[in-house]
Protein backbone atom coordinates (compact mmCIF):
# COMPACT_ATOMS: atom_id res chain seq x y z
CA UNK A 1 0.00 0.00 0.00
CA UNK A 2 1.53 3.58 -1.03
CA UNK A 3 1.79 5.92 1.56
CA UNK A 4 1.55 9.30 -0.54
CA UNK A 5 -0.76 11.91 -0.32
CA UNK A 6 -3.50 12.55 -2.62
CA UNK A 7 -2.60 16.14 -4.05
CA UNK A 8 0.95 17.42 -3.90
CA UNK A 9 0.80 20.96 -1.72
CA UNK A 10 0.88 22.87 -5.20
CA UNK A 11 -2.44 21.17 -5.96
CA UNK A 12 -3.65 21.92 -2.88
CA UNK A 13 -2.79 25.72 -3.16
CA UNK A 14 -4.06 25.79 -6.67
CA UNK A 15 -7.27 23.89 -6.09
CA UNK A 16 -8.38 26.11 -3.26
CA UNK A 17 -7.40 29.26 -5.03
CA UNK A 18 -9.57 28.49 -7.56
CA UNK A 19 -12.13 27.05 -6.12
CA UNK A 20 -12.66 30.52 -3.97
CA UNK A 21 -11.97 32.77 -6.49
CA UNK A 22 -14.94 30.89 -8.54
CA UNK A 23 -17.04 31.01 -5.59
CA UNK A 24 -16.17 35.11 -5.26
CA UNK A 25 -16.40 35.81 -9.44
CA UNK A 26 -19.76 33.92 -9.38
CA UNK A 27 -21.05 36.03 -6.41
CA UNK A 28 -20.05 39.12 -7.65
CA UNK A 29 -21.50 38.66 -11.16
CA UNK A 30 -25.01 37.44 -9.69
CA UNK A 31 -25.16 40.71 -7.31
CA UNK A 32 -24.73 42.65 -10.00
CA UNK A 33 -27.26 41.14 -12.43
CA UNK A 34 -29.72 41.64 -9.23
CA UNK A 35 -29.01 44.52 -8.50
CA UNK A 36 -28.70 46.31 -12.12
CA UNK A 37 -30.20 43.50 -14.82
CA UNK A 38 -33.53 41.53 -13.44
CA UNK A 39 -33.92 41.70 -9.68
CA UNK A 40 -33.99 38.02 -7.59
CA UNK A 41 -34.23 36.38 -4.34
CA UNK A 42 -29.86 36.77 -4.04
CA UNK A 43 -27.95 36.26 -0.94
CA UNK A 44 -25.32 38.59 -0.11
CA UNK A 45 -22.77 35.94 1.10
CA UNK A 46 -24.13 33.74 -2.03
CA UNK A 47 -24.20 30.08 -2.03
CA UNK A 48 -24.78 30.19 1.73
CA UNK A 49 -28.09 31.87 2.23
CA UNK A 50 -28.22 32.26 6.09
CA UNK A 51 -24.90 33.38 7.26
CA UNK A 52 -23.40 36.24 8.78
CA UNK A 53 -19.59 37.30 8.81
CA UNK A 54 -17.66 37.32 12.08
CA UNK A 55 -14.63 38.10 13.78
CA UNK A 56 -13.03 35.42 15.94
CA UNK A 57 -11.64 36.58 19.32
CA UNK A 58 -8.27 35.69 21.11
CA UNK A 59 -10.70 33.24 22.70
CA UNK A 60 -12.06 32.00 19.76
CA UNK A 61 -8.73 31.31 18.13
CA UNK A 62 -7.72 29.34 21.13
CA UNK A 63 -10.76 26.99 21.32
CA UNK A 64 -10.30 26.30 17.42
CA UNK A 65 -6.47 25.90 17.88
CA UNK A 66 -7.62 23.16 20.84
CA UNK A 67 -9.89 21.56 18.50
CA UNK A 68 -7.69 20.77 15.61
CA UNK A 69 -4.88 19.65 17.89
CA UNK A 70 -7.64 16.84 19.42
CA UNK A 71 -8.40 16.26 15.87
CA UNK A 72 -4.87 15.90 14.46
CA UNK A 73 -4.48 13.24 17.78
CA UNK A 74 -7.74 11.34 17.09
CA UNK A 75 -6.54 10.90 13.60
CA UNK A 76 -3.03 9.60 14.92
CA UNK A 77 -5.17 7.03 18.00
CA UNK A 78 -7.60 6.09 14.97
CA UNK A 79 -5.23 4.68 12.48
CA UNK A 80 -3.45 2.68 15.60
CA UNK A 81 -7.44 1.25 16.11
CA UNK A 82 -7.78 1.02 12.30
CA UNK A 83 -10.98 3.62 12.98
CA UNK A 84 -12.79 1.89 15.74
CA UNK A 85 -16.24 2.40 14.92
CA UNK A 86 -16.55 3.44 18.73
CA UNK A 87 -13.72 5.99 19.11
CA UNK A 88 -15.05 7.39 15.57
CA UNK A 89 -18.46 7.96 17.12
CA UNK A 90 -16.95 9.38 20.37
CA UNK A 91 -13.95 12.12 18.58
CA UNK A 92 -16.75 12.28 15.98
CA UNK A 93 -19.07 13.99 19.13
CA UNK A 94 -16.30 15.66 20.11
CA UNK A 95 -14.93 17.52 17.34
CA UNK A 96 -19.10 18.58 16.41
CA UNK A 97 -19.28 19.46 19.71
CA UNK A 98 -16.07 21.36 20.19
CA UNK A 99 -16.08 23.61 16.85
CA UNK A 100 -19.68 24.89 17.57
CA UNK A 101 -17.92 25.88 21.22
CA UNK A 102 -16.17 28.76 18.94
CA UNK A 103 -19.23 30.54 19.21
CA UNK A 104 -19.89 30.00 23.08
CA UNK A 105 -22.57 28.47 24.87
CA UNK A 106 -25.08 31.36 23.87
CA UNK A 107 -24.63 31.47 20.29
CA UNK A 108 -23.18 28.04 19.38
CA UNK A 109 -25.69 25.77 21.74
CA UNK A 110 -28.95 28.09 23.31
CA UNK A 111 -29.25 29.89 20.25
CA UNK A 112 -30.18 27.55 17.68
CA UNK A 113 -32.73 25.74 20.10
CA UNK A 114 -33.99 29.00 21.63
CA UNK A 115 -32.81 32.00 19.67
CA UNK A 116 -34.82 34.15 17.76
CA UNK A 117 -33.58 35.46 14.40
CA UNK A 118 -36.43 36.68 12.86
CA UNK A 119 -35.71 40.78 13.67
CA UNK A 120 -31.75 39.81 11.99
CA UNK A 121 -30.57 39.29 15.83
CA UNK A 122 -29.43 36.19 16.79
CA UNK A 123 -30.89 36.06 20.35
CA UNK A 124 -29.25 33.75 22.31
CA UNK A 125 -32.38 32.41 24.69
CA UNK A 126 -36.39 33.51 24.71
CA UNK A 127 -39.43 32.27 25.77
CA UNK A 128 -40.90 34.27 22.72
CA UNK A 129 -39.10 32.88 19.84
CA UNK A 130 -39.90 30.68 16.35
CA UNK A 131 -38.22 28.14 16.64
CA UNK A 132 -39.64 23.96 17.07
CA UNK A 133 -38.71 24.21 20.91
CA UNK A 134 -41.00 27.93 21.21
CA UNK A 135 -44.11 25.65 19.59
CA UNK A 136 -43.05 22.64 22.07
CA UNK A 137 -43.22 24.58 24.78
CA UNK A 138 -47.37 25.45 24.37
CA UNK A 139 -48.19 21.84 24.28
CA UNK A 140 -50.15 20.63 26.79
CA UNK A 141 -51.58 17.27 25.60
CA UNK A 142 -48.92 15.75 22.80
CA UNK A 143 -51.81 12.98 21.96
CA UNK A 144 -54.57 16.29 21.64
CA UNK A 145 -51.90 17.83 19.83
CA UNK A 146 -51.03 14.80 17.40
CA UNK A 147 -55.04 14.48 17.16
CA UNK A 148 -55.75 18.35 15.65
CA UNK A 149 -52.73 18.94 14.18
CA UNK A 150 -54.27 19.57 10.82
CA UNK A 151 -56.09 22.79 13.02
CA UNK A 152 -53.25 23.41 14.68
CA UNK A 153 -50.21 24.02 12.15
CA UNK A 154 -51.53 26.91 10.74
CA UNK A 155 -50.69 28.68 14.29
CA UNK A 156 -47.20 28.01 14.31
CA UNK A 157 -44.22 29.48 14.02
CA UNK A 158 -42.17 29.31 10.51
CA UNK A 159 -40.40 26.19 11.06
CA UNK A 160 -43.00 24.01 12.54
CA UNK A 161 -45.84 25.17 10.03
CA UNK A 162 -43.97 23.79 7.03
CA UNK A 163 -42.87 20.30 8.98
CA UNK A 164 -44.89 17.19 9.99
CA UNK A 165 -46.10 17.00 13.61
CA UNK A 166 -43.48 15.21 14.64
CA UNK A 167 -41.01 17.79 14.69
CA UNK A 168 -42.45 19.68 17.14
CA UNK A 169 -43.56 16.75 19.23
CA UNK A 170 -40.16 15.79 19.11
CA UNK A 171 -38.63 19.06 20.85
CA UNK A 172 -41.40 18.65 23.82
CA UNK A 173 -40.37 15.48 24.57
CA UNK A 174 -36.45 16.62 24.78
CA UNK A 175 -38.07 19.85 26.68
CA UNK A 176 -39.73 17.44 29.19
CA UNK A 177 -36.65 14.97 30.04
CA UNK A 178 -34.00 17.90 29.36
CA UNK A 179 -35.30 21.63 29.40
CA UNK A 180 -32.34 23.42 28.93
CA UNK A 181 -31.55 24.09 25.63
CA UNK A 182 -27.83 23.49 25.54
CA UNK A 183 -28.44 19.96 26.81
CA UNK A 184 -30.94 19.74 24.08
CA UNK A 185 -28.85 20.51 21.48
CA UNK A 186 -26.06 18.29 22.63
CA UNK A 187 -28.67 15.28 22.84
CA UNK A 188 -30.18 15.61 19.13
CA UNK A 189 -26.18 15.61 18.10
CA UNK A 190 -25.39 12.31 19.81
CA UNK A 191 -28.86 11.01 18.56
CA UNK A 192 -28.09 12.33 15.05
CA UNK A 193 -24.19 11.29 14.76
CA UNK A 194 -24.15 7.34 16.17
CA UNK A 195 -26.59 6.26 13.81
CA UNK A 196 -25.65 8.14 10.93
CA UNK A 197 -21.91 6.84 11.13
CA UNK A 198 -22.74 3.42 11.94
CA UNK A 199 -25.64 3.24 8.91
CA UNK A 200 -22.97 4.83 6.81
CA UNK A 201 -20.23 2.51 7.65
CA UNK A 202 -22.77 -0.07 6.81
CA UNK A 203 -23.36 1.08 3.33
CA UNK A 204 -19.69 1.65 2.22
CA UNK A 205 -19.01 -1.92 3.65
CA UNK A 206 -21.49 -3.64 1.09
CA UNK A 207 -18.81 -2.78 -1.65
CA UNK A 208 -15.59 -1.38 -0.19
CA UNK A 209 -12.81 -2.71 2.51
CA UNK A 210 -13.36 -2.64 6.20
CA UNK A 211 -10.70 -0.37 6.30
CA UNK A 212 -12.25 1.93 3.55
CA UNK A 213 -15.81 1.86 5.04
CA UNK A 214 -14.23 2.96 8.45
CA UNK A 215 -12.34 5.83 7.21
CA UNK A 216 -15.38 6.97 5.12
CA UNK A 217 -17.33 7.19 8.02
CA UNK A 218 -14.89 9.13 9.78
CA UNK A 219 -14.73 11.31 6.60
CA UNK A 220 -18.33 11.74 6.75
CA UNK A 221 -18.46 13.44 10.33
CA UNK A 222 -15.69 16.02 9.21
CA UNK A 223 -17.78 17.71 6.72
CA UNK A 224 -18.39 21.56 6.85
CA UNK A 225 -22.29 20.62 7.11
CA UNK A 226 -22.27 17.75 9.90
CA UNK A 227 -19.63 19.84 11.48
CA UNK A 228 -21.82 23.24 11.47
CA UNK A 229 -25.76 22.17 11.53
CA UNK A 230 -25.50 18.59 13.67
CA UNK A 231 -25.40 20.65 16.65
CA UNK A 232 -29.45 20.93 17.40
CA UNK A 233 -30.42 20.76 13.89
CA UNK A 234 -33.73 18.17 13.74
CA UNK A 235 -32.04 17.54 9.82
CA UNK A 236 -29.30 16.40 11.33
CA UNK A 237 -32.09 13.33 13.13
CA UNK A 238 -33.74 13.08 9.42
CA UNK A 239 -29.86 12.37 7.78
CA UNK A 240 -29.73 9.78 10.12
CA UNK A 241 -33.34 8.45 9.67
CA UNK A 242 -32.96 8.15 5.68
CA UNK A 243 -29.59 6.73 6.06
CA UNK A 244 -30.80 3.95 8.21
CA UNK A 245 -33.84 3.53 5.58
CA UNK A 246 -30.97 3.35 2.97
CA UNK A 247 -29.06 0.77 4.47
CA UNK A 248 -32.30 -1.66 5.69
CA UNK A 249 -33.86 -1.40 2.51
CA UNK A 250 -31.16 -1.70 0.05
CA UNK A 251 -28.97 -3.96 2.27
CA UNK A 252 -30.89 -5.63 4.95
CA UNK A 253 -32.25 -9.01 4.46
CA UNK A 254 -35.03 -10.57 5.40
CA UNK A 255 -38.52 -9.32 6.92
CA UNK A 256 -36.97 -7.60 9.74
CA UNK A 257 -34.66 -5.52 8.33
CA UNK A 258 -37.69 -4.80 5.76
CA UNK A 259 -39.87 -3.56 9.10
CA UNK A 260 -36.82 -1.81 10.37
CA UNK A 261 -37.23 0.31 7.29
CA UNK A 262 -40.77 1.12 7.48
CA UNK A 263 -40.29 2.39 10.82
CA UNK A 264 -37.30 4.38 10.04
CA UNK A 265 -39.30 5.66 7.04
CA UNK A 266 -42.33 6.21 9.03
CA UNK A 267 -40.79 8.42 11.13
CA UNK A 268 -38.73 10.29 8.79
CA UNK A 269 -41.81 10.92 7.07
CA UNK A 270 -43.13 12.38 10.97
CA UNK A 271 -39.93 14.99 11.15
CA UNK A 272 -40.43 16.15 7.37
CA UNK A 273 -41.88 15.75 4.19
CA UNK A 274 -38.52 16.27 2.49
CA UNK A 275 -38.50 12.66 3.28
CA UNK A 276 -40.14 12.00 -0.07
CA UNK A 277 -36.65 12.15 -1.66
CA UNK A 278 -35.73 8.65 -0.77
CA UNK A 279 -39.26 7.11 -2.38
CA UNK A 280 -37.44 7.21 -6.23
CA UNK A 281 -34.54 6.27 -4.93
CA UNK A 282 -35.57 2.98 -3.37
CA UNK A 283 -38.12 2.25 -6.48
CA UNK A 284 -34.88 2.78 -8.42
CA UNK A 285 -32.84 0.36 -6.30
CA UNK A 286 -35.18 -1.88 -6.69
CA UNK A 287 -35.70 -1.97 -10.74
CA UNK A 288 -31.90 -1.55 -11.40
CA UNK A 289 -30.40 -3.51 -8.87
CA UNK A 290 -33.03 -6.12 -7.91
CA UNK A 291 -35.15 -6.22 -10.84
CA UNK A 292 -38.21 -6.04 -9.11
CA UNK A 293 -40.31 -4.12 -7.42
CA UNK A 294 -41.41 -6.64 -4.31
CA UNK A 295 -39.25 -4.74 -1.46
CA UNK A 296 -40.54 -1.35 -2.48
CA UNK A 297 -44.35 -1.90 -2.07
CA UNK A 298 -43.68 -3.71 1.44
CA UNK A 299 -41.61 -1.14 2.59
CA UNK A 300 -43.35 1.90 0.68
CA UNK A 301 -46.04 0.12 1.19
CA UNK A 302 -45.68 -0.61 4.96
CA UNK A 303 -44.83 3.16 5.66
CA UNK A 304 -48.51 4.52 3.70
CA UNK A 305 -50.23 1.84 5.84
CA UNK A 306 -49.41 3.21 9.20
CA UNK A 307 -50.07 6.87 8.36
CA UNK A 308 -53.46 6.04 7.11
CA UNK A 309 -53.95 3.94 10.50
CA UNK A 310 -52.32 7.25 11.67
CA UNK A 311 -55.65 8.95 9.91
CA UNK A 312 -58.25 6.49 11.23
CA UNK A 313 -57.46 5.94 14.97
CA UNK A 314 -56.17 10.01 15.51
CA UNK A 315 -57.25 11.84 12.78
CA UNK A 316 -54.31 13.38 11.31
CA UNK A 317 -54.40 13.91 7.44
CA UNK A 318 -50.75 13.20 6.67
CA UNK A 319 -51.30 14.55 2.95
CA UNK A 320 -53.27 17.73 3.80
CA UNK A 321 -50.18 18.25 6.33
CA UNK A 322 -48.52 18.33 3.10
CA UNK A 323 -50.72 20.39 0.93
CA UNK A 324 -50.27 23.16 3.63
CA UNK A 325 -47.14 22.88 4.29
CA UNK A 326 -46.24 23.12 0.25
CA UNK A 327 -48.78 26.51 0.12
CA UNK A 328 -47.22 28.43 3.00
CA UNK A 329 -43.90 27.52 1.37
CA UNK A 330 -45.08 28.52 -1.92
CA UNK A 331 -48.24 30.35 -1.50
CA UNK A 332 -49.31 31.69 -5.41
CA UNK A 333 -48.41 28.66 -6.74
CA UNK A 334 -45.53 26.89 -8.58
CA UNK A 335 -42.58 29.31 -8.66
CA UNK A 336 -41.48 28.36 -12.30
CA UNK A 337 -44.84 30.01 -13.56
CA UNK A 338 -45.22 32.50 -11.01
CA UNK A 339 -41.68 33.78 -10.30
CA UNK A 340 -39.15 32.28 -13.26
CA UNK A 341 -36.48 34.60 -12.76
CA UNK A 342 -36.33 33.96 -9.37
CA UNK A 343 -36.67 29.42 -9.26
CA UNK A 344 -33.79 30.18 -12.38
CA UNK A 345 -31.12 31.72 -9.39
CA UNK A 346 -32.12 30.06 -6.64
CA UNK A 347 -32.41 26.14 -8.23
CA UNK A 348 -28.50 27.14 -9.17
CA UNK A 349 -28.07 28.35 -5.64
CA UNK A 350 -29.18 25.38 -3.76
CA UNK A 351 -26.90 23.16 -5.92
CA UNK A 352 -23.82 25.52 -5.24
CA UNK A 353 -24.50 25.59 -1.40
CA UNK A 354 -24.21 21.80 -1.51
CA UNK A 355 -20.67 21.59 -3.46
CA UNK A 356 -19.65 24.50 -1.52
CA UNK A 357 -20.72 22.40 2.09
CA UNK A 358 -18.76 19.72 0.37
CA UNK A 359 -15.92 21.85 -1.00
CA UNK A 360 -13.28 21.44 -3.65
CA UNK A 361 -10.80 18.00 -2.52
CA UNK A 362 -13.90 16.23 -2.15
CA UNK A 363 -15.58 17.38 -5.40
CA UNK A 364 -12.19 16.55 -7.09
CA UNK A 365 -12.60 12.66 -5.95
CA UNK A 366 -15.93 12.66 -6.65
CA UNK A 367 -15.42 13.31 -10.32
CA UNK A 368 -12.28 11.36 -10.21
CA UNK A 369 -14.37 8.41 -8.86
CA UNK A 370 -17.10 8.49 -10.99
CA UNK A 371 -15.48 8.65 -14.14
CA UNK A 372 -13.43 5.78 -13.50
CA UNK A 373 -16.35 3.70 -12.15
CA UNK A 374 -18.20 4.53 -15.65
CA UNK A 375 -15.55 4.32 -17.87
CA UNK A 376 -14.68 0.97 -16.83
CA UNK A 377 -18.33 -0.49 -16.38
CA UNK A 378 -20.99 -0.65 -18.66
CA UNK A 379 -24.14 0.78 -18.30
CA UNK A 380 -26.23 -2.62 -18.57
CA UNK A 381 -23.84 -3.75 -15.75
CA UNK A 382 -24.59 -0.93 -13.05
CA UNK A 383 -26.17 -3.50 -10.82
CA UNK A 384 -22.82 -4.45 -9.76
CA UNK A 385 -22.40 -1.75 -8.25
CA UNK A 386 -25.44 -0.55 -6.32
CA UNK A 387 -23.31 2.31 -3.93
CA UNK A 388 -22.89 4.30 -7.47
CA UNK A 389 -26.42 3.54 -8.67
CA UNK A 390 -27.15 4.49 -5.35
CA UNK A 391 -25.15 8.00 -6.36
CA UNK A 392 -27.16 8.43 -9.25
CA UNK A 393 -30.57 8.08 -7.95
CA UNK A 394 -30.13 10.23 -4.80
CA UNK A 395 -28.60 13.21 -7.39
CA UNK A 396 -31.19 12.75 -9.68
CA UNK A 397 -34.11 12.40 -7.00
CA UNK A 398 -32.49 15.38 -5.51
CA UNK A 399 -32.41 17.44 -8.69
CA UNK A 400 -35.83 16.22 -9.34
CA UNK A 401 -37.03 17.65 -6.33
CA UNK A 402 -35.41 21.46 -7.00
CA UNK A 403 -36.79 20.76 -10.06
CA UNK A 404 -40.12 20.90 -8.78
CA UNK A 405 -39.64 24.54 -6.60
CA UNK A 406 -38.26 22.93 -3.64
CA UNK A 407 -35.92 25.52 -0.91
CA UNK A 408 -36.81 28.22 -2.27
CA UNK A 409 -34.52 30.45 0.31
CA UNK A 410 -31.54 27.53 -0.02
CA UNK A 411 -30.03 26.59 3.15
CA UNK A 412 -29.60 23.12 1.48
CA UNK A 413 -26.43 22.04 2.92
CA UNK A 414 -28.37 21.71 6.11
CA UNK A 415 -31.96 20.89 4.89
CA UNK A 416 -30.29 18.59 2.10
CA UNK A 417 -27.80 17.09 3.97
CA UNK A 418 -29.13 13.44 3.52
CA UNK A 419 -27.36 13.72 0.17
CA UNK A 420 -23.80 13.76 1.21
CA UNK A 421 -23.23 9.72 1.83
CA UNK A 422 -24.55 9.42 -1.51
CA UNK A 423 -21.75 11.93 -2.69
CA UNK A 424 -18.92 10.14 -0.82
CA UNK A 425 -19.71 6.74 -2.46
CA UNK A 426 -17.62 7.46 -5.12
CA UNK A 427 -15.13 9.04 -3.04
CA UNK A 428 -14.46 5.54 -1.18
CA UNK A 429 -14.10 3.87 -4.41
CA UNK A 430 -11.56 5.90 -5.47
CA UNK A 431 -9.82 5.73 -2.54
CA UNK A 432 -9.87 2.09 -2.10
CA UNK A 433 -8.74 1.71 -6.06
CA UNK A 434 -5.68 3.97 -5.11
CA UNK A 435 -4.61 2.15 -2.26
CA UNK A 436 -4.35 5.16 -0.20
CA UNK A 437 -2.08 5.05 3.09
CA UNK A 438 -1.69 6.77 6.29
CA UNK A 439 -0.41 10.02 4.54
CA UNK A 440 -2.94 10.02 1.89
CA UNK A 441 -5.94 9.18 4.39
CA UNK A 442 -4.70 11.98 7.36
CA UNK A 443 -3.98 14.44 4.33
CA UNK A 444 -7.63 14.44 2.76
CA UNK A 445 -9.10 14.44 6.39
CA UNK A 446 -7.01 17.22 7.38
CA UNK A 447 -8.40 19.31 4.40
CA UNK A 448 -11.87 18.31 5.15
CA UNK A 449 -11.97 18.90 8.61
CA UNK A 450 -9.68 22.85 8.17
CA UNK A 451 -12.29 23.59 5.93
CA UNK A 452 -14.67 23.29 8.69
CA UNK A 453 -13.01 25.26 11.25
CA UNK A 454 -12.34 27.91 8.88
CA UNK A 455 -16.19 28.41 8.21
CA UNK A 456 -17.30 27.90 11.79
CA UNK A 457 -13.97 30.39 13.30
CA UNK A 458 -15.41 33.49 10.10
CA UNK A 459 -19.14 32.50 9.85
CA UNK A 460 -22.32 32.45 12.14
CA UNK A 461 -24.85 30.48 10.60
CA UNK A 462 -28.53 30.16 11.74
CA UNK A 463 -32.38 28.92 10.62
Amino acid sequence: MTSSRLFTWRQVLIYTTVFVGVVIIIQRVLRYVSEHVVAFDNPYYWPVSIFGPRFPSLRDVVVAAAVIAAFFLFCRILEVKRFDIALLIVFGVVLIAGLNFIHGLDIGYYAPIAGDARTGVLIPYTLDGQEYFHDALKITDPVDFFRRYNDIQPTLHMHGHTHPPGAVLTFYVLTKLFRDPAIIAFVIMVLATIPTIFFFYRLVRTELSEETARYMAFLLVLLPAVQIYYLASIDALIVALLTGVLYLFCFGKGYRSAAGAIVLLTASFLLTFVSLFILPVLVGFDLIVRRSLKRSLIVVGGMVGVHVLFYVVAGYDAWHSFRNASLHENPNGFMLFVDPVNYLFTRIEDIAEILFFFGPFLLILLIRGFKSKFRLLPIADLQQRPLLVLTVLGCLSLLGMYAVGAWRTGETARACAYIYPYLLFPVGYYLEDAEVGHSGRLQLAALVFLQSVGMQVFGTYHW
